[in-house]
């Protein structure tokens, strides 16, 4: 059986590179630090997990500050075409978001991977990381959780919440060579890991392609003085299709702004 791919997306320093480091077991991952966001290759990482044969996404942070050369749409349209692409198809999303950070571009790259892109067919889990000073990681998402529903952002929850409230830090090594928040790392690792294993697919999805533009044919025909027909010319129009509709409606945009997005993320 082929390995499974767990994609990891969401905005740049959010945690995706060291929640991966933390699957794996090992620093394997460039984090954001040493990555610089300079780059929408989409990075791939073999893992076995309690049995279970992955391929772990590391992938370009979307929405990158001024600082970064990462640009929203390029990093969205990267991300678009690795799912399109992924050969045997999506088992898993895994949202990383950095706590306490909530906002509209969370919520609607959210929905454009879940929603339209996904079309709900591939389960989503949040990742919510930077919690290490918590004095419990978990009551965070029970304080919280109602924030994220109002924005749209249901995680899967077929199998517990659907969420892992971690850190992805260790901190500091203190005295004695342990670090700060060894303990804390540990539980969220466990954390992580069994979130990933009870909700992936284990028949993946594949991903097809949207249906952002429909292709209208009208045909003329050209006649002489006589009314005979001299020439048949068929023309094609591109229109808004079911993808750029469901953008407009869900992003709160014109379709017009949604028809120059969808063209950009199919490149034309």
């Amino acid at each position: 059986m082929a390995p499974r791919n767990i994609v990891f997306f969401g905005e740049s320093g959010h945690g995706k590179s060291s929640v991966i480091n933390m699957v794996l077991g090992y620093e394997k991952a460039a984090t954001s630090s040493s990555a610089m966001g300079c780059t929408f290759k989409s990075t791939a990482y073999t893992h076995q997990l309690s049995g279970h044969d992955l391929v772990l996404w590391d992938t370009a942070g979307l929405n990158e500050g001024d600082q970064g050369t990462v640009t929203d749409m390029k990093a969205v349209t990267s991300l678009y075409t690795l799912l399109k692409k992924l050969e045997g198809g999506v088992s898993l999303l895994v949202f990383c978001i950095r706590a306490p950070r909530i906002n509209d571009a969370a919520h609607k790259n959210w929905q454009l991977f879940q929603e339209i892109i996904c079309q709900k067919r591939v389960p989503i889990v949040m990742a919510v990381t930077h919690l290490e000073n918590e004095d419990s990681m978990d009551d965070w998402w029970m304080e919280n959780e109602n924030r994220f529903r109002r924005y749209g952002m249901n995680p899967c929850s077929e199998y517990g919440s659907g969420v892992a409230c971690i850190t992805a830090s260790k901190g500091k090594v203190r005295k004695g060579g342990r670090h700060a928040f060894q303990d804390e790392y540990d539980e969220s690792q466990d954390k992580i890991r069994q979130l990933i294993v009870d909700n992936h697919l284990r028949t993946p999805w594949s991903v097809r392609p949207v249906d952002w533009f429909q292709t209208v044919y009208s045909t003329t025909v050209k006649t002489n003085y006589w009314g005979k027909k001299v020439e048949e010319i068929t023309e094609k129009e591109q229109i808004p299709g079911r993808g750029v509709f469901e953008l407009a409606s869900r992003w709160g945009i014109s379709l017009q702004e949604a028809e120059n997005l969808a063209r950009i993320l199919e490149g034309h």
